[in-house]
């Protein structure tokens, strides 16, 4: 149940910096595909484009480019991994009280007070069925945004 919770957490997690919402999953692996094909792709494809034109007028080299879309996967990489592990840690009890969402980085779309799990915090804490309503909400926004 645990790796349940933090899953779903840790995937959740990835709406925060763009705004966009992305498929929550109890498989690591489900999730990576669903996150590949949604707005985290639609990003990479913008700079990946951006970086096209300012090779194709000049500013950049190809080698510079690649060098920018490398270091830039990274550093999502990284921030991923340093935000699902402190939902991992926070998740350890099969629940996530509101001083533990308090402790989440800010922008994290749990953290935010008019956000997707506000509406769930009356009683202080998240549960595993309340994560699961808010994943369902995500999945219907991602459909809705298209």
């Amino acid at each position: 149940m645990k790796r349940i919770l933090a899953t779903l957490l840790a995937t959740t997690v990835l709406v925060g910096g763009a705004t966009a919402v992305t498929v929550v999953s109890m498989s690591p692996a489900v999730a990576e595909e669903a996150e590949a094909a949604g707005p985290q792709h639609r990003r990479g494809a913008i700079l990946r484009e951006a970086l096209d034109e300012l090779v194709a007028d000049g500013t950049l080299t190809q080698e510079q480019a690649d060098a920018v879309a490398t270091k830039v996967k990274e550093k999502v990489a990284e921030r991923r991994h340093r935000r699902r592990g402190i939902i991992r840690r926070l998740a350890e009890d099969g629940q996530i009280t509101a001083e533990e969402l308090a402790s989440l980085p800010e922008g994290h779309p749990l953290r935010d007070p008019d956000g997707p799990a506000a509406e769930y915090l009356d009683d202080g804490v998240l549960t595993l069925e309340e994560l699961k309503a808010i994943r369902e909400a995500f999945v219907a926004q991602r459909k809705a945004d298209g």
